[in-house]
């Protein structure tokens, strides 16, 4: 009998065998320290569309609107940095087999810990090559988001890396963790671990720190009702509005508060184990053009130094319960 198939393309029987290859599959949360938390928590369920979760004396987590999952942790902090990055695993059985793989290739890696902050579940710490705290985390709460706003985020959809070694975090991504690389630019590369396109996307560069974060919104709607909340609050599109080649996503982005790199994106192409990885020769875009369209033009000086100015810290981060 033929395989089911989504409306993509895509058959439930291959996002099935993809799912068993990829270790992780899903960028769940990121942890970002914040000089001014009030300000950062009053933006990001403002004007960037998200609502509070929970919170400490010191700490916010927000969620999608109507999500039970959080997307951010906000937290008190002297500059503003990455703390953590959070990607979902399917059980806390598969931490344990992954923590025996992490600790055989050389990583430093602490026990499956059962999880105090909001959410729940079970989670393994490690840091990447260049440092990066990354925590896996297995067995918590994962609702989606439900589409009540027609403007707003609904999940993750991945997070773009600057780094000095591409081909370091390229085997310690793939080889460790189970992601694909699906396609190169003359700029980047992309790590596949789901039906999306990509989840991590890489940048060749001479310092180690975020290159973006990126929201998924619902269409090209909800990204161009995004743009009219954020312009409304002062912020200018530093990106877009245009389309990408690899992912083939709409996007928008924007030098956020504190200057953190983000980006409203929709159309996310959705792919599988047949899906064949496009050389560099592939992505060479038109003469002139920054996007498919041709409608965005070149990032604005702010967004180019906000996509190479958030560093990751060092600090041992442990995120903390709320009520």
């Amino acid at each position: 009998m033929a395989s089911m198939m989504n409306n993509s393309g895509v058959t439930m029987k291959s996002l099935q065998e993809s799912a068993q290859r990829a270790f992780v599959y899903a960028l769940r949360s990121v942890q970002f320290g914040v000089m001014d938390l009030a300000a950062a928590v009053d933006f990001f369920a403002g004007p960037w569309g998200l609502e509070v979760m929970a919170r400490t004396p010191s700490s916010v987590y927000l969620r999608a609107v109507g999500a039970s999952g959080y997307l951010i942790g906000l937290h008190k902090r002297d500059k503003t940095e990455v703390l953590r990055a959070d990607f979902r695993a399917a059980s806390r059985a598969a931490l344990e087999e992954r923590r025996a793989v992490l600790q055989a290739q050389g990583v430093h890696v602490g026990d499956v810990e059962v999880l105090s902050e909001p959410g729940g579940g079970y989670g393994l710490s490690f840091r990447d090559p260049e440092g990066r705290l990354i925590m896996l985390v297995a067995d918590d709460a994962r609702d989606a988001a439900e589409a009540t706003r027609n403007d707003a985020p609904l999940k993750l959809s991945h997070l773009v890396l600057n780094t000095p070694q591409p081909d370091v975090l390229e085997k310690f991504y793939a080889g460790a963790l189970g992601f694909r690389v699906v396609d190169r630019t003359r700029k980047m590369f992309f790590l596949n671990c789901n039906s999306d396109h990509h989840t991590i996307a890489v940048v060749p560069s001479d310092v180690s720190t975020l290159h973006h974060l990126a929201f998924e919104m619902s269409g090209f709607d909800a990204v161009m009702r995004g743009i009219g909340r954020m312009r409304d609050a002062g912020f200018s599109i530093g990106w877009g509005v245009g389309r990408h080649g690899p992912g083939n996503n709409i996007f928008a982005y924007f030098s956020g508060f504190e200057g953190l790199p983000l980006e409203y994106t929709a159309e996310v192409q959705q792919i599988d184990e047949t899906y064949a990885p496009g050389a560099v020769e592939k992505w060479v875009p038109q003469p002139g053009r920054n996007d498919q369209w041709g409608a965005a033009g070149p990032p604005s000086k702010e967004m180019k130094d906000a996509e190479h100015s958030v560093p990751f810290s060092s600090e041992a981060f442990v995120a903390p319960p709320a009520s």
